[in-house]
């Protein structure tokens, strides 16, 4: 009888150690259903920033995509209208007057131009002999006296100094604006004050001639000698 209580005390014991190895074995159930529930959740907020970077990548290679597209389109559309616009005139038939320090000379003249690389007036005063001629460049303004076979050189800066600002992008603008928007016209003056110059040109429109082959190649003033303007008006 003396053994029961020891009996009853050793199985109350394993009783407990049962019931004590159970409860850890839930624990660690639990613990690892909520690894597995943690692991899932990373994994699912894992692919979905992949999901929204991917997104972002693609929307931002669409923009890139619609930008190239857009200056593609702008370049062509920049270009069909310079394709549009008039490249070329040769005017052959027209009368320069031109005021400087007092003096007045009015002549027969001839003008090429090209659109982005210059212009050309020959003065010819007798029988389509050239007295003078002024060329205009992406860079320089020269005046050459052929007769005195001399000549004087300016740049756009050097002419800005004088009071004029004038680009070779201007002189196109000027043409566009003055000539060939009036081209319609039988006749058209234009009237031309720069560098303390001031001067006219008669154009007689019924012999201008747009996008025709023209050459404006300056000329060769190796042999000529320089002046500056001064002394060229002073000549004339």
């Amino acid at each position: 009888m003396k053994q029961q209580p020891i009996i009853i005390a050793l199985l109350a014991v394993a009783m407990l150690a049962a019931v004590g190895c159970a409860n850890k074995k839930k624990i660690a159930m639990r613990e690892a259903e909520q690894k597995r529930i943690q692991d899932s959740i990373a994994l699912v907020q894992a692919q979905a920033e992949a999901a929204a970077e991917a997104a972002r990548q693609a929307e931002a290679a669409r923009l890139a995509e619609l930008e190239r597209q857009r200056v593609q389109d702008s370049i062509a559309a920049a270009e069909a209208a310079r394709k549009a616009m008039v490249q070329t005139l040769n005017i052959p038939r027209m009368t320069v007057t031109m005021v400087a320090q007092g003096k007045q000379l009015s002549t027969p003249a001839t003008m090429r131009w090209q659109r982005g690389t210059g212009l050309v007036v020959s003065i010819q005063p007798f029988a389509g002999i050239e007295m003078a001629r002024v060329e205009l460049d992406a860079d320089y303004l020269t005046i050459i006296d052929k007769i005195n076979r001399r000549y004087t050189r300016l740049t756009y800066a050097e002419i800005e100094q004088m009071g004029a600002r004038t680009s070779i992008d201007e002189i196109d603008a000027w043409i566009d604006q003055n000539i060939l928007a009036r081209k319609s016209e039988p006749q058209l003056t234009l009237q031309v004050s720069r560098a303390g110059i001031n001067g006219s040109a008669t154009i007689y429109t019924a012999s201008m001639q747009t996008d025709v082959r023209v050459n404006i190649q300056p000329t060769n003033v190796s042999s000529y000698r320089q002046v500056t303007l001064e002394q060229l008006m002073k000549g004339f």
